[in-house]
């Protein structure tokens, strides 16, 4: 699969932002963050309802769809592309899972979007249908253009009797949250992806999902986004990752084309050990793409059959994307160590992939442990954990 593969996803509102974005890289590195207006084209394109079931409006996307749209966008833009898939698997998250009732009522606002984090942990009093809640999170992408923000919250219930924890996420409008300016990184700057805090407030229970609880409600397919393991979060993390990677292949290809050697006039590319290096990457990078859509096919073929998702597919879903974001990152190495010495330039576009993919490779939802769990369930040493 190309690049012009790949951007063959793209509808056209969609390549005018992603052109955009890259045209105003240094702008939006600079202000760590997207702009205002292009926050608002995304939000009114659609591509933040990709996964919102069709039943609440959605454009009734499949997974694999919108999984090949985040690896276009990042041939682009990482940072934009970060942005769109996560807040895609938000507005996925708060519409499957949420009360009906205000998941409509979120959806009538034509530039709703949700960001929320599990970095962190609040707290929820509950009183009736209600709940006070207070509590500071970290790494919430998207937060500055968010109409709705939060955070994975305990919900207490002072009535209740029950041992088991009731974790949620629980939202508020974004005009009642807090947006402390930390996000000061090497890379993925663009994202915007700030902590937040919510101060003592009564908020409606109604405005909470349980992230790891499968939803009662009816909406097909769609319904393995909530309650299905991390799926939608760790895809996110495969297709930045691929598309950052795709982006560098092509940076390098015309570099080693017109570049000769210090010692001999023979370009690059005409050396046996530069072709097999670059052969390699290109196999590394179609390998994983493979994997992570062979699975994205199957679990989807399973959540329209069954509307939930085997232990085994889950385990396969995190195995995937965490062997992808790995992969990625080997061949964003191999693209730097083809292109040298050039890369060393805070303005090198190749220098910028490899500074986002490390930003990025020790995402919560495709680290070591996951792959720790993963082998653990395989061999019936371990329930699976919340993020698988």
């Amino acid at each position: 699969m190309t690049t012009h593969d790949l951007r063959c996803h793209l509808d056209d509102a969609a390549l005018a932002i992603a052109i955009e974005a890259q045209q105003i890289v240094g702008s939006t590195d600079a202000e760590r963050r997207l702009p205002d207006t292009m926050f608002r084209s995304i939000a009114a394109s659609g591509l933040f309802r990709q996964l919102v079931p069709p039943q609440l409006g959605g454009p009734n996307r499949s997974p694999l769809e919108w999984f090949r749209c985040g690896m276009a966008l990042a041939t682009f833009d990482s940072s934009l592309a970060w942005v769109v898939t996560q807040g895609a698997g938000e507005l996925g998250w708060l519409t499957v899972g949420g009360d009906p009732s205000w998941a409509a009522d979120v959806l009538e606002d034509p530039l709703a979007a949700s960001a929320s984090t599990v970095a962190g942990l609040g707290a929820a009093l509950i009183d009736g249908d209600e709940a006070v809640v207070t509590g500071r999170w970290g790494f919430d992408t998207g937060c500055q253009g968010a109409t709705w923000i939060g955070g994975l919250t305990l919900m207490v219930d002072p009535k209740g009797s029950s041992e088991e924890l009731d974790l949620r996420i629980c939202w508020v409008p974004a005009d009642r949250a807090i947006i402390i300016d930390d996000w000061d990184t090497l890379g993925l700057r663009g994202t915007g992806s700030h902590s937040i805090g919510i101060d003592a407030q009564r908020v409606s229970a109604a405005w909470t999902v349980n992230p790891t609880t499968p939803t009662a409600n009816e909406y097909g397919p769609h319904r393995v986004i909530v309650g299905n393991g991390n799926w939608p979060i760790n895809f996110s993390v495969a297709a930045v990752q691929l598309g950052t990677a795709r982006r560098a292949i092509d940076l390098v290809r015309p570099m080693l084309e017109s570049k000769s050697g210090q010692v001999s006039e023979i370009r690059h590319i005409e050396r046996g050990w530069v072709q097999q290096r670059l052969a390699s990457l290109e196999g590394l990078w179609m390998a994983a793409v493979a994997s992570v859509e062979r699975e994205l096919e199957s679990m989807w073929e399973e959540a329209m059959a069954t509307g939930e998702l085997s232990s085994n597919q889950r385990v396969r879903n995190a195995t995937a994307a965490s062997t992808a974001n790995a992969l990625a990152v080997q061949v964003v190495d191999g693209v730097c160590e083809l292109a040298g010495a050039s890369i060393s330039s805070a303005r090198s576009p190749i220098g910028r992939c490899l500074r986002d993919v490390q930003t990025l490779r020790g995402h919560v939802s495709t680290c070591n442990e996951v792959m720790e769990l993963c082998t653990a369930k395989a061999h019936g040493l371990a329930e699976y954990a919340w993020l698988v």
